[in-house]
């Protein structure tokens, strides 16, 4: 009887190594296949099989298989250092670069199964079969024993061939069968550089290839490196730079291949779960790092844009130390191989944000000329307005959403560059004298259609959220908008009054003098009222007065109660030395009780008129405020300059967007 299998290692190092050693499937997926293409395997197949409600993975190569001794101190010898024997840093068959180094990979199976079967056939031997079993494992652990994988048979439906290997993960972990969706393709497609002819990798029964690593048609600009084909990229990329610099080191001994691009929205990075802004760094053709990005965090908005992938062999040399971690998934980092590398990287990143801003800047120019009376208003401007220009352009070109962003972008950014044009030139006026007097004719012929194309734009915004407050608002929300915000836009009531200008100390002594009159009404007189307010504007002295919408009061009691305030307020004025005529406005829901008809409707608001007060329904507020700015869009029909680009750039409809 043969003699027994021992996993030959410490058990407590297993358990730290073997059951813990990796987080997630594709890592141990990575391990299995670096371990057929060092057996020479020149196809390795991974399928995923339901197992009841449970699923089972199988990983099986063509590679050299194993014999009884081959298993023995190999596989089971676990720190089986292979680059220190025999043939060392090349596989004996094809003369490979070998991945494996330290020995322990085999072991992230354990991390992810409870049961692991494993089936191998050397030519010309028999095959082999083992189980390794997670539960008694962790027994013998704790009874510091060592633990004996028993010999099985192996199945049918396992067809080995003249050699090759085959490992079977039964009863896997909760947390793997959520990790085996659709997207297990790309992320093992993503840990090779190596797979192609030669070496094919098959994931239930579907070739890898090139495109399921789904990256480049993700590219916007990309940063080429080595002799990295430039047709890995789709023809339709934009731009693809070949760095003529990929040395990490002042002496050229280490250098890198490969690419770091980025997309043109961050979004299109992001895949279900997986998050692909980073920059994997691979050795000897397999991920060995996954970002190197998580090793800082370059400041700037691009980052979030970055995507990329670097081959770096100098990484895992086999006669320099070997500095990669105990899971093969990360460097230490302070080795100079690796600082060389991460200053490379930062650098690069660098020269990408400023390419990428310079990119932006002509292709946002492009498209902005795409414009008629824009392309013609640019190339009017010169020197450092120019430039500045062409950076305006380019940050639109970044930011805009769609057809409408873009075009109030361009309005705003036009106007916003005419202005400060415009205090560019009046230090001009410092060398004004009796020669040149069309100079300052100029200027202020300017500022007149630099202020009318600002005031037309205004115009047309107070129009929008006019026309929307009429647009079959409900009574009682429109009482509420207008409750909350006449105060602070009285252009509601009159298109002159912007901004209130009363002093702070004159408004306090007012709202006094308000309160305490409003104390003296009943409470009836209180119910029916929302609010009541002194402002300041245009030189003007108003009092704004909110009544209720289902309170109706009459003419006579209305002028009554808003005479008080009136005459209190003249008062006020005059003890302050203030100049100005007072208007009382009182907005009211739906009338007044005496407004029967016309006729006596016409009465009343005139004998209200010679007590300087204006009585508005919510309703007639919203229809004479659109009328007002509606006639003032209809006089200026003769527009500056400023104005025709911007009506140009509203309705151009050309290939721009």
């Amino acid at each position: 009887m043969p003699e027994e299998y021992t996993l030959d290692i410490d058990l407590n190092v297993l358990n730290h190594l073997g059951l813990n050693l990796y987080s997630n499937v594709p890592a141990v997926l990575a391990e299995l296949i670096a371990n057929a293409w060092d057996a020479d395997a020149s196809r390795v197949d991974v399928s995923v099989k339901e197992q009841g409600e449970n699923k089972r993975i199988i990983i099986q190569d063509n590679g050299c298989g194993m014999n009884d001794a081959d298993l023995r101190k190999k596989f089971l010898t676990v720190g089986y250092q292979r680059r220190s024997t025999g043939s060392g840093d090349q596989t004996p068959g094809k003369g490979r670069p070998v991945m494996g180094r330290k020995g322990i990979g085999k072991l992230s199976v354990l991390s992810i199964a409870r049961k692991v079967y494993v089936y191998t056939k050397k030519e010309d031997t028999d095959p082999i079969a083992i189980e390794l079993d997670v539960e008694k494992i962790q027994e013998a652990i704790e009874t510091k024993q060592k633990y004996h994988p028993p010999v099985i048979n192996v199945p049918k439906d396992i067809n080995l061939g003249s050699s090759g290997t085959a490992l079977v993960l039964s009863d896997l972990k909760k947390r793997v069968n959520a990790s085996l969706d659709a997207y297990l393709r790309q992320r093992v497609a993503r840990r090779f550089s190596v797979i192609s002819r030669d070496f094919q990798v098959f994931v239930n029964g579907d070739e890898i290839t090139l495109n399921d690593r789904n990256y480049f048609g993700k590219l916007e600009y990309a940063l080429v490196y080595g002799d990295f084909e430039k047709s890995n990229f789709t023809h339709d990329k934009k731009y693809v730079v070949q760095r003529e610099e990929n040395t990490v080191d002042e002496g050229g001994k280490y250098s890198v291949r490969g690419w770091i691009g980025l997309v043109e929205k961050s979004g299109s990075l992001q895949e279900g779960a997986d998050n692909l802004n980073k920059i994997s760094i691979l050795a000897r053709g397999k991920v060995a790092l996954e970002d190197i990005l998580d090793s800082y965090r370059e400041g700037g908005l691009y980052t979030k844009y970055v995507i990329g992938e670097l081959e770096a062999d100098f990484l895992d040399l086999t006669d320099d130390d070997d500095i990669a971690t105990s899971s093969r998934q990360d460097f230490i980092q302070s080795d100079e191989r690796f600082v060389q590398l991460r200053e490379f990287v930062e650098q690069e990143l660098k020269h990408l944000a400023r390419e990428r801003a310079r990119l932006k800047d002509e292709e946002g120019v492009k498209k902005a000329a795409e414009i008629p009376a824009v392309k013609e208003w640019y190339e009017s401007l010169r020197g450092d307005t120019k430039t500045s220009a062409k950076k305006l352009f380019g940050g639109i070109n970044q930011i805009a959403t769609d057809e409408d962003h873009r075009k109030t972008l361009y309005k705003h950014g036009v106007l916003a560059f005419e202005h400060l044009h415009h205090k560019e030139k009046l230090n001009e006026l410092e060398q004004l004298d009796i020669n040149n007097l069309e100079v300052a004719v100029k200027l202020f012929s300017e500022l007149d259609d630099i202020e009318a194309s600002w005031y037309y734009q205004i115009t047309e915004g107070r129009l929008d959220v006019i026309r929307k407050l009429s647009d079959d608002i409900d009574e009682d929300v429109l009482e509420k908008i207008i409750q909350e915000h006449i105060y602070t836009h009285l252009w509601l009531l009159d298109p002159s009054w912007d901004m209130a200008t009363e002093t702070p100390t004159l408004e306090q002594s007012v709202t006094t003098t308000f309160e305490k009159i409003s104390d003296k009404l009943s409470e009836e007189e209180k119910r029916g009222r929302l609010d009541i307010r002194y402002k300041k504007t245009s030189g003007k002295h108003v009092i704004i007065e909110l009544k209720r919408g289902s309170v109706r009061i009459s003419s006579f009691r209305l002028m009554e109660q808003v005479d008080k305030y009136i005459r209190a307020l003249r008062k006020q004025l005059r003890e302050a030395n203030e100049d100005g005529s007072v208007e009382a406005i009182c907005l009211v829901g739906k009338g007044l009780s005496d407004w029967e008809d016309t006729e006596t409707r016409q009465e009343s608001e005139k004998a209200l008129e010679a007590k300087h007060i204006r009585v508005v329904t919510y309703q007639q507020l919203i229809r004479d405020a659109e009328a007002s700015y509606r006639h003032y869009l209809e006089k200026s029909k003769d527009k500056g300059r400023i104005q025709k680009i911007l009506d140009e750039i509203e309705t151009f409809d050309g290939p721009t967007f």
